[in-house]
């Protein structure tokens, strides 16, 4: 359906909230749109330290979470979501 353009409303609102902070490099219009999902927004992200990783998705995996990954890392600097 989001290839199709369709999704809520707060798709935009929220790209407008936070876009400027997004790097996309290639994403196609839809993806983008994915990113900004209100439907996909809180509880999928976790942080943690990086020494406790193995630990954590021992934990989640344990729960049933067997596709739960690492999908990167946090670094000092402005703050900036960097999608590759």
């Amino acid at each position: 359906l989001c290839r199709k353009g369709m999704g809520p409303g707060a798709i935009d609102r929220n790209w407008a909230s936070y876009g400027s902070e997004v790097v996309t490099g290639n994403l196609e219009e839809w993806q983008r749109r994915m990113l900004c999902d209100p439907q996909t927004s809180g509880g999928l992200l976790v942080s943690c330290s990086p020494g406790s990783v193995p630990q954590v998705l021992e934990l989640f995996r344990s729960e049933g979470f067997f596709e739960a990954a690492v999908i990167g890392r946090l670094l000092e600097g402005d703050p900036v979501v960097k999608v590759a």
